[in-house]
């Protein structure tokens, strides 16, 4: 299924509900303020669930008296994740969340709705993440996320990449004979249709959007997307990553649940990207072919 994210209103739901109690309230035999009481609990369910209880909330806000604190030379802290300056590296702790379920996370916060279609989940939040990344001039790419689709439905060119961003997510843990494991999350998670894991080295850093103040990575405790999102800090951009049903975990891989895991950050260079798929940088005069 293409990415659709459902647009739902409040008036929507409210004439709705005002016609039922105003035209059909003699058909039933429900008491008005009842239907009022029951009325209240499905909107806030309703809100939770598409992101409006928290824009009625306001935005989320990043931790206070966050910052870095020197732990030796190759380590900092910050807030509940760790970095290395000199690489460039980040790591934090994680639990796995979901071994069988369908996927459209490979890591979300504890703190949000996306939780339980996510494969592992952490106590530290993307804005952590954001101002380590920050620190350590990591510089998210600007590829398209998301496809064009003409009006009988089909995709229509390719999503443009301007090389940027590219990183490894690696998942830290003891194996079953006690040894310690460190190994791509990607070898975790497989398009259920062709049985091609994420892999290594196909992540990207993306770094989520700022829409009306809210920074939607927070807002939905969105880490590293197996189905993209643009909200995500990270997305893959493998085959079928645009379609929210085809990404499960491995069983026979994945660790039991709530098994604790080190996630590692790592970031790659750039990447040499073809003429035919190359994002044009804003100012840039396009090609005739481009324009098309």
């Amino acid at each position: 299924m293409p990415n659709k994210r459902p647009q739902v209103t409040l008036s929507i739901i409210l004439r709705i509900f005002l016609e039922h109690i105003f035209i059909d309230n003699k058909l039933s035999p429900v008491n008005p303020l009842n239907k009022i009481h029951l009325f209240s609990i499905v909107v806030v369910s309703i809100m939770m669930s598409s992101g409006l209880y928290s824009q009625v909330q306001g935005p989320t806000k990043p931790p206070k008296d966050l910052k870095p604190i020197k732990v030796s030379e190759e380590e900092y802290k910050l807030g509940k994740l760790s970095f290395n300056p000199k690489t460039r590296e980040i790591w934090f702790p994680c639990r796995v969340n979901q071994n069988e379920v369908l996927l459209e996370f490979a890591i979300c916060d504890e703190f949000r709705g996306k939780l339980h279609e996510s494969l592992l989940s952490t106590k530290v939040t993307p804005f952590e993440i954001q101002i380590a990344m920050k620190l350590l001039r990591w510089v998210p790419s600007e590829r398209q996320i998301y496809r064009k689709f003409d009006e009988s439905g089909k995709p229509i060119g390719v999503l443009k990449d301007d090389g940027k961003g590219r990183m490894e997510i690696l998942v830290r843990y003891k194996g079953k004979d006690g040894k310690e494991v460190t190994e791509p999350i990607g070898n975790w998670v497989h398009n259920v249709n062709t049985k091609k894991v994420v892999g290594a080295g196909s992540w990207t850093y993306t770094g989520s959007k700022v829409i009306d103040g809210y920074f939607l990575a927070a807002e939905d405790g969105a880490i590293a997307a197996v189905y993209r999102y643009e909200g995500s800090l990270c997305n893959t951009f493998n085959p079928g990553s645009d379609d929210d049903e085809l990404w499960f975990p491995i069983t026979s891989k994945v660790p039991a649940l709530d098994t604790e895991v080190t996630v590692i950050f790592k970031p790659l260079p750039d990447v040499e990207v073809p003429d035919a798929k190359k994002l044009v940088p804003d100012g840039t005069i396009k090609t005739e072919q481009e324009k098309i």
